[in-house]
């Protein structure tokens, strides 16, 4: 690889090394909940970056729902909140960016690699696995960049599906289509996000800095978390549609 595109993309990672290092801490217990962070401008010069790479990986925790930012007194570590889920029939499992933008993509650009699972994607994957496959995958309309999704696959569920990672159309395809007809359930958490374009990176995904963050954990039938995803939707172009009926019994 080019040595400036190199160091080019260490630069645009510092924020999710800084987010490791700030979730590793939270989880140990150096920032336990209901505790302040250091102001941001020491929390800076303790991770030893930029004010702009510390609030980007601020944002990320505040989105994934550790950290909250109350105006004119920082930053404080959340308390622990269960998951709520909702009643009922649940509707058929479909890739949630489909499922919920107004523009339809007619391509998407894949790129992944394999690393070992930090502490963040073992709590999100559920699962103590030896390497993890990060994919990027960007929603295109022509030459444009409509969409995002960021997801951690546990290479366990790309062993059992016999996925080839020499054919990223095959890995491709899984991830878009094969995983929800193999998955038994899933759960989506949507939120507000301003961070949709920074984490995106390679493209600007709208003017605008509003998201629709859509966090996704799906599930096989033994309930073990086959994937967790990230799907970013610019906010001018969300939308979501549910069907529901009427019980008939008591």
């Amino acid at each position: 690889m080019d040595h400036t595109l190199l160091k080019e993309k260490e630069r645009k990672l510092k924020h999710v090394k800084v987010y490791d290092r700030l979730y590793a801490m939270i989880l140990d217990g150096t920032y336990p909940p209901g505790s302040q962070l250091p102001s941001e401008p020491d929390l800076a010069l303790q991770m030893d970056v930029s004010r702009m790479t510390l609030r980007r990986a601020l944002a990320l925790l505040q989105e994934d729902g550790l950290v909250r930012n109350i105006q004119g007194k920082g930053n404080f570590i959340k308390e622990s909140s269960s998951t709520v889920s909702s009643a009922g029939e649940p509707e058929v499992m479909r890739h949630p960016f489909f499922a919920c933008s107004s523009e339809v993509p007619d391509s998407t650009e894949l790129d992944f690699r394999i690393e070992p699972p930090t502490d963040y994607m073992r709590q999100t994957t559920q699962r103590s696995t030896a390497a993890i496959v990060i994919t990027d995958r960007w929603y295109k309309k022509g030459a444009t960049a409509i969409g995002y999704t960021l997801s951690f696959v546990p290479i366990e569920t790309i062993s059992e599906y016999k996925i080839d990672l020499n054919s990223q159309d095959a890995l491709l395809n899984f991830l878009n289509q094969g995983i929800y007809h193999s998955g038994a359930a899933s759960t989506c958490r949507y939120s507000y996000s301003s961070t949709g374009n920074f984490t995106a990176a390679k493209y600007t995904l709208s003017p605008h800095p509003s998201f629709m963050l859509i966090q996704e954990t799906l599930y096989d039938e033994q309930h073990r978390v086959l994937l967790f995803s990230k799907h970013y939707v610019p906010i001018r172009q969300f939308c979501l549609e549910i069907h529901s009926s009427q019980g008939t019994g008591m």
